[in-house]
């Protein structure tokens, strides 16, 4: 191969490589938790990043939690998180008056890319749950061991 086509090919590879974020930081920094329904309805979220998770040999994600915060927030919600450190956030939410059923849409953003973004209920026996760790799989079945 003769050099003035090598280096063009090589343009070629980079240009197509920095194209598909290769290059760029993945690494997470801020995580943007949203949260919006009927304005007024209230919500608890306990927050955590002082927790150890991991898949068992059943395929659910056992989760411990060491330290969390537990707010009460009237909706919408929309919150940074800075993960800098952690590079992990859990998230559990559920309806303040344990006898309401309350349609939320919720969006996760991991350093402005959307990585959850759906709608449903929010259920008072059933708490909507979020894990995300940096460079981790963790399952849809999450087990919170106390």
């Amino acid at each position: 191969m003769k050099s003035p086509t090598r280096w063009v090919l090589i343009g070629a590879l980079a240009t197509v490589m920095s194209g598909c974020e290769i290059f760029e930081n993945q690494t997470p920094e801020f995580i943007a938790f949203r949260m919006s329904g009927e304005a007024g309805d209230q919500v608890t979220v306990v927050y955590s990043k002082a927790f150890v998770a991991a898949v068992n040999e059943l395929g659910t994600t056992e989760l411990r939690v060491f330290l969390a915060d537990t707010v009460v927030h009237t909706l919408p919600i929309d919150t940074i998180i800075d993960v800098r450190i952690e590079r992990q956030i859990f998230l559990r939410a559920y309806p303040l008056e344990l006898s309401d059923t309350i349609p939320v849409s919720v969006n996760v953003e991991v350093n402005d890319r959307s990585i959850f973004d759906r709608s449903g209920d929010l259920l008072p026996d059933v708490p909507w749950h979020f894990l995300y760790q940096f460079n981790a799989r963790p399952t849809q079945t999450i087990e919170i061991i106390v």
